[in-house]
This record gives structure tokens, C-alpha cells and sequence, in this order.
């Protein structure tokens, strides 16, 4: 991966436990920062073309503009 991620996350000050949404023209991708060093970044996917998902990768952030969302709320086990 390029630095370019990495990079972008420090000029925004993006970092661990941080929410981001992008679009490529599918939908929208909504991902958390669970890992962030001076070489890789490792998100959780949370939807992906707008539908849910849950499994954690390495992204890279030139192919969206992304902007931070704030964080998605899980339901708590009462709430189910």
C-alpha cells in the first residue's frame, strides 16, 4: 500500500476508532480505523455499496473522497 493513506490520515488527523464514509459511484463504503502505522491501514468494514457488512481488511484511500461520519451505534443487548 502507499503511503498516500497513511499520510492523508495524519493531515486529517484521522486515527484509531475513527469512522469514514466514501462513495466510488456504487454506494456508499463506511469504514473504522483499527490500526494505523506509518505503512498500513487496517479497517473495519461496516457497509459496503451500502449494504452491511463486518470484516476488517487494508483500504486504501485514493480511489474515494472520504469525509469522517460519526460512529455507528450498535444496539445494546436490551435493545435487541
Amino acid at each position: 500500500m502507499s503511503s498516500y493513506s497513511v499520510d492523508l490520515c495524519v493531515k486529517n488527523g484521522w486515527g484509531v476508532g475513527t469512522f469514514l464514509m466514501g462513495d466510488e459511484g456504487y454506494g456508499p463504503a463506511v469504514i473504522e480505523i483499527v490500526y494505523l502505522s506509518e505503512k498500513t491501514l487496517l479497517c473495519r468494514t461496516h457497509a459496503n455499496c451500502a449494504l452491511p457488512v463486518d470484516w476488517e481488511s487494508t483500504w486504501t484511500l485514493s480511489c474515494r473522497d472520504w469525509e469522517e461520519v460519526p460512529p455507528l451505534r450498535k444496539p445494546s443487548e436490551g435493545e435487541l
